[in-house]
């Protein structure tokens, strides 16, 4: 899978700031991804095993990310209510709604380092009565970016 994919979004709608973790579906993605495992596990296995575990790979690939692209989250930050609100869709419909805080505070979020497999990633974390892990980021430099947003353009009232 791709390391450098866009696994989210930030958007704003009025004074509603809004952090997406919905995954594109990209048809083209699946069409380079199949062709080449095909050719490699022909090449590897041989004509007959290579393309039965080329199908069986396929259809792992495709149900994952179709899964990624139907469940998703969006984190919501109003600046004039100061509000931040989880809400979790499924098939672009509201799943569940979670109210985090009604006094958002940006100083309050916190950043976890989590190393798995030799690679650090982060835990967007916003702390008040209790712990609420809102978003998982792969990379420093998307780290950085989410706070520069929301010291740069969120401003409350």
């Amino acid at each position: 899978m791709n390391e450098h994919e866009e696994y989210f979004r930030i958007s704003k709608q009025g004074s509603v700031h809004i952090l997406n973790d919905r995954i594109p579906f990209k048809p083209k993605e699946f069409l380079i991804f199949t062709t080449t495992s095909l050719l490699f596990l022909i090449w590897f296995l041989g004509v007959g095993i290579g393309i039965y575990i080329a199908i069986l790979t396929t259809i792992a690939y495709i149900l994952y990310r179709f899964a990624s692209w139907i469940y998703y989250s969006e984190l919501k930050i109003d600046e004039k209510d100061k509000a931040m609100v989880r809400t979790k869709h499924i098939l672009n419909r509201i799943h569940k709604t979670e109210l985090i805080t009604k006094n958002f505070d940006p100083t309050v979020l916190e950043y976890i380092p989590l190393t798995r497999s030799g690679k650090t990633k982060y835990v967007m974390n916003y702390r008040s009565h209790k712990s609420n892990a809102l978003l998982i980021i792969r990379t420093e430099q998307d780290k950085k970016l989410i706070e520069n947003y929301i010291a740069e353009n969120i401003k409350l009232n």
